[in-house]
């Protein structure tokens, strides 16, 4: 009886382990369907990436050579922010 005792042990062990594998593999999945759409919008922004960097270059260069321009435009860009969380937080109550 002594012998059989550590082996039902290790048979109940064994049982949890496999079970907690199963419960894991379960949760990746679930996991990947719930990031999906996330991974979907990673991806894409990553192979527009050559040419944001291009863009971006173009850009810097043009903000050089008009640097009151990119100061007026920055100020637009964070009012139009502002408005934006303000227009949102007043719909979310």
């Amino acid at each position: 009886m002594s012998h059989q005792h550590p082996r039902i042990a290790k048979a109940r062990l064994l049982r949890k382990i496999q079970q907690q594998r199963l419960d894991l593999t379960a949760e990746k999945r679930e996991w990947f369907i719930a990031t999906a759409g996330y991974d979907r919008g990673w991806n894409t922004l990553l192979s527009f990436r050559k040419y944001l960097i291009a863009g971006s270059s173009l850009l810097a260069l043009y903000n050089i050579s008009h640097p009151s321009r990119l100061v007026r435009w920055t100020k637009r860009a964070l009012g139009l922010l502002g408005t934006i969380r303000l227009i949102r937080s007043t719909l979310l109550r």
